[in-house]
């Protein structure tokens, strides 16, 4: 179980990754828009957001070899409908998603749609929603465009993302780290674990595009853009209701 449990999130990492490098077409665009030596964030670290966050008694980042994974039961509520991001100009629905063949998720069918991965918690319920979107995109007639998590890499800490559930609940998140590591760290998957605190996490692709004919999507980008935030509770949300 523990061994499935592992391959499982493995794969969620290389649909994560997936999501974003559809086809060879968009290359020429995004690499030199977001290359190795341009646009690649590093606010805050990996290995701070997983010691802040992770549940497990070691925390911390992983080494080279499969992480140990945290088995646990995922908290679900009123699903997230749509996330809006001003500081990079993203208003965007978003669609519930979950794992396909071989263990890999699913990925939106637009280039302008968010999702969030059923195999993580909903936000608000005081661990980690885990949610996707493609950097770039082909039109029908081939045209390269970017992707709704195109600008992904320019959040800072402190920005503002905020979540609207099916409820019309609207949840505030702030922006605690923004980092971009090898697309083949181990420390991505832990990143899409459970959390102690009320946690969101963006994940798309970045980097330079390094092609390989094996590769069904003809390659794959360099790096992952991981973006973790924090809930902010508002007053009225963190009032204790007086007893008469």
């Amino acid at each position: 179980m523990f061994t499935g449990r592992r391959r499982l999130l493995l794969g969620i990492s290389i649909g994560v990754a997936s999501a974003a490098a559809l086809v060879l077409a968009v290359v020429v665009i995004i690499s030199s828009a977001v290359s190795d030596d341009l646009g690649l964030p590093s606010d805050g670290s990996l290995a701070e957001i997983l010691e802040e966050d992770s549940p497990s008694a070691d925390g911390g980042v992983a080494g080279n070899d499969e992480p140990e994974l945290v088995v646990s039961v995922i908290p679900h509520g009123p699903l997230p409908v749509r996330v809006d991001i001003p500081g990079i100009y993203i208003d965007a629905p978003v669609i519930t998603l979950g794992l396909g063949a071989e263990a890999i998720p699913d990925v939106p069918e637009r280039p302008d749609q968010i999702a969030w991965y059923n195999f993580s918690a909903t936000p608000g319920q005081n661990n980690n929603a885990v949610f996707s979107g493609h950097v770039d995109w082909q039109t029908p007639r081939g045209d390269p465009i970017p992707g709704v998590f195109y600008r992904l890499r320019e959040l800072h800490v402190g920005d503002t993302i905020t979540v609207m559930l099916e409820n019309d609940e609207v949840l505030e998140y702030q922006v605690t780290g923004n980092v971009a590591t090898n697309y083949d760290d181990p420390n991505v998957v832990r990143s899409m674990e459970p959390a102690i605190r009320d946690v969101i996490t963006l994940i798309t692709c970045g980097g330079s595009w390094e092609y390989d004919p094996a590769k069904d999507n003809g390659g794959n980008y360099s790096h992952r853009v991981v973006v973790r935030a924090e809930r902010v509770q508002t007053a009225a949300a963190a009032a204790v209701p007086a007893i008469d």
